[in-house]
């Protein structure tokens, strides 16, 4: 069976390794993040990948087909009419132009493609669909094929591209996918570790939670305030912060070093810290070790672990000697947004 995988740029080689344990594969196309392979699995042995960390998604495709400039958009049309959908279903198309560009972005190719299928009967929704269908092009080639969501552990193949343009930056849809892909619900009290430029934090304000973020660089405080979004700035040394302190959905930014914050926090009992420090894992964690102490019993741990060295394994392993003697369930999952990284979940002992 031919799959589209979703994997990172850094971590090919690992997920690879993921694919050669449930029975074996053939490359078919690659390009950066995606991989599309014949997966010589038995039936039932794909499942075995919804816990793989190095490849966060994949998708059966059923039918392929060339495209060039005179058949490209009736070939994608074609190619989704063929899978031959149910028509009682809620519908919705995602398209994927990795290098077959040919004057139309993915948007326009979905826009055209969906209103082709309500021509022939078929009901397009984009809020609460009950199949996600899709077409991938790549080397001359439309590839297609479609999941019946409630039944496919993968349920999305860019959530975000719509939102990019009002994001803080590119972190932000890391920690959004870290929050899909472990279930987790909104803190009320969280605790950012090198927050700038605040991309983890506004999104955890925006759920609700009282946000400190810690960074000696500045946020993208306007940005920020422009989604609704109250930032308060404190130099170290000052005052402790007390619960009184906290107002759901704003940010509390203290601007210093890591080492300088930890006294104003003595009165804070988080429900989840997060880190995306940009230093490598054993020191990322020893951050985390020092600021655990403000953590609730069973409190949330995301953190991204910078792999500074080919060796994915060993530098897993030692950072969850680490943190082992505080934190348990621990998991581990390359994401849509991760590069040379992959990020961690825990909880608090």
């Amino acid at each position: 069976m031919i799959y589209l995988l979703l994997t990172a740029d850094s971590f090919a080689e690992s997920a690879r390794d993921e694919l050669r344990r449930i029975g074996g594969y053939r490359i078919i196309g690659e390009q950066h993040n995606l991989i599309i392979a014949d997966v010589r699995a038995r039936p039932g042995r794909m499942s075995a990948l919804d816990g793989a960390k190095f490849i966060h998604g994949y998708f059966p495709l059923m039918r392929s087909s060339r495209i060039d400039k005179k058949r490209y958009m009736p070939a994608i049309r074609e190619g989704i009419s063929g899978l031959k959908l149910d028509k009682k279903a809620r519908v919705r198309l995602e398209c994927l132009d990795v290098n077959c560009r040919m004057g139309y972005s993915a948007k326009d190719i979905e826009v055209a493609v969906g209103r082709g299928l309500e021509r022939r009967g078929y009901s397009i929704d984009l809020v609460d669909p009950e199949i996600l269908a899709y077409c991938v092009l790549m080397d001359g080639v439309c590839y297609s094929g479609f999941v019946r969501l409630s039944e496919h552990a993968h349920p999305f193949i860019d959530p975000f591209r719509h939102n990019k343009e009002k994001s803080v930056s590119r972190a932000e849809f890391k920690i959004m996918e870290a929050f899909l892909e472990f279930g987790l619900k909104p803190p009320r009290v969280a605790i950012d570790l090198g927050a700038a430029p605040g991309g983890w934090s506004l999104f955890l304000a925006r759920s609700g939670a009282s946000v400190i973020a810690i960074d000696s660089g500045g946020l993208e405080y306007g940005k920020i305030r422009r989604m609704g979004v109250v930032v308060k700035r404190m130099k170290p040394g000052g005052a402790a912060i007390k619960s009184a302190d906290l107002k759901p959905g704003s940010i509390i930014h203290i601007r210093c070093r890591l080492e300088e914050a930890a006294g104003m926090l003595k009165n804070i009992r988080a429900d989840f810290i997060g880190d995306d420090i940009n230093v490598g894992g054993m020191a990322s964690s020893g951050a985390v070790l020092r600021y655990s102490r403000f953590m609730k019993e069973n409190a949330v741990l995301i953190m991204t672990v910078k792999c500074m060295h080919r060796n994915v394994g060993r530098y897993i392993g030692e950072v969850e000697s680490m943190l082992k003697p505080r934190f348990g369930m621990v998991r581990w999952r390359v994401l849509p947004h991760n590069r040379q990284e992959i990020t961690l979940f825990a909880r608090k002992r």
